[in-house]
Parts: C-alpha cells; structure tokens; sequence
C-alpha cells in the first residue's frame, strides 16, 4: 500500500503549539515596539549612551587609594547593618514560621501572615529603608530597619515551606505519644529543618550584604553613600574603588557561606 510523502511526515510540533509560540514571538516584537516607542528611544543614542558608559568604566578602573580608611570603615558599617537586620529577622521569622505553616498551625492563620508577608515583599528594600528615612532620620538604623522587615518577610515565607515538608507521619506518631505542640516542634520538626534553616538564613544574609550595599543611596548609610558620594562629584576613580571593595565583601561572604553549607552538609551524612 502505497502512501503520499506527505502523509508519512510527522510533525515533531503540534499544530496548536505552533499556533501558540507564533502569536507569542509577535506578542514579543509589538511588546518591544511599543517599549522602544514609549521611552522615546533610538539605537543612535543607545550606542552613544553605551560608548560613553563605557569610557566612565574605563575611568573607574584606574583606582584612587586615597580615601581608603573612609571607605573600608563604610564597607564595615555595611557588614554591621547586614548582620544585625539577618539575626534579628531569622530569630523572628524562624518563631513566626511555624504559626505560617499550614500543617502545623490554626487553620486561617497561615492564609492571614503568608499575605501580610507577600505584601512586604513586594514592596523593595530600598524603599523601605527611605521610608524609615523619612520618619528616623538619616544613619545606618533606618538601613536595619528597611533590611530587617524585608528579610523577615522573606525567610517567614522559606521557614514555613520547611516546616510543610517535614513528614506528616513523624508529626502523627510523637502526637500519639502524648506529645504537647511544643514538644513535637522541639522534637519532630526542628531536628528536620535545621539544616534548611541554617541555608535560607545563610542565603539572606548574602543578600543582606549586596542590599546594604546601596541603602546609602537613600540615606541610610554603609558604602553605598560613600558610592552615591562620589558619583554625583564624578570622582570616578574613588568610585571604582568603592565597587571594587564591594565586589570583594561579597565574593568573600558568598565564598565563606558556600564553605559553611559544605561543612554542615558533611556533618548530616
């Protein structure tokens, strides 16, 4: 029995797949349209807007060393606000954690603090911290302030996924026992989470570090406002580097927390 070729081709794409990638890449191109459009914007200027910014690079690669006890001090000043807002919002948000996860806790309550956080969320650090600005006053408190309700909100949302995938056959078995609430966080839950805890509060903490690193751009002190210093006195020099010794604070904190989990993965086996 004979058949045409056509027949026997197969289509590794379905049709309606086609139909769907195809209204989706000219979604894409009016989407990018409309943008190039609304911002007014022209590949002439683009190219000459990337040709100057790279010219500015140029200049901040050659490093001015002179205000570098100032600098390193801001750098330091940063760490503090980094390190303060991350133990004060993981001690919170490891106690609120257990109220927001939905096996654990008074059905309605997980609903009511996983939205208030999601709320916090999705408003940034950044804006946050001016606005405990405009109420505190400049300085580096408002900074641990701004980094603190945001890194709570955060790690409430990490902390009380952990504790909804401890096993709910464990959680049975100690309640069977006769265990209180308590005693079966302490017991069955803590002993499982830790290890995941240990990682969220880890990961926080490096964002914590490149967060600080900019609030001073709005005030709330750290290198950033000695970065914010500079540029707007187009010493580019000094500027680059103070994002030099950015670079290096967070390489060395990302480094030293890869070699923590590393460790603890090592004392779980």
């Amino acid at each position: 029995m004979n058949m045409d070729s056509k027949d026997m081709k197969i289509s590794l794409v379905p049709r309606r797949q086609k139909h769907f990638y195809s209204l989706f890449l000219l979604c894409a191109v009016l989407l990018y349209a409309f943008s190039l459009f609304q911002l007014k914007l022209s590949y002439g200027s683009g190219l000459e807007s990337i040709q100057k910014a790279f010219s500015f690079m140029i200049r901040m690669l050659t490093f001015n060393f002179t205000d570098w006890q100032d600098i390193l001090y801001a750098a330091l000043e940063s760490i503090s606000v980094a390190v303060l807002a991350t133990i004060i919002s993981s001690i919170l948000a490891f106690l609120l954690g257990f109220i927001a996860a939905t096996n654990v806790s008074t059905k309605g309550f997980p609903f009511v603090i996983k939205g208030l956080c999601a709320f916090v969320r999705a408003v940034p650090t950044l804006v946050w911290a001016l606005i405990f600005v405009a109420y505190i006053g400049l300085g580096p408190f408002a900074g641990v302030l701004g980094l603190c309700i945001h890194s709570f909100a955060y790690l409430v949302k990490a902390f009380s996924q952990s504790i909804e995938e401890v096993n709910e056959g464990s959680l049975e078995a100690m309640k069977a026992t006769g265990s209180s609430w308590l005693q079966t966080m302490a017991g069955g839950v803590v002993p499982t989470i830790k290890t995941s805890v240990i990682s969220w509060t880890a990961m926080r903490f490096e964002i914590n570090i490149a967060q600080s690193s900019i609030l001073g751009l709005v005030g709330a002190g750290g290198i950033g406002h000695e970065l914010s210093l500079y540029m707007r006195m187009f010493d580019f020099e000094k500027a680059g580097f103070v994002l030099l010794v950015i670079f290096f604070m967070s390489f060395a904190v990302e480094m030293t927390f890869n070699k923590l989990k590393i460790n603890v993965d090592k004392l779980q086996k």
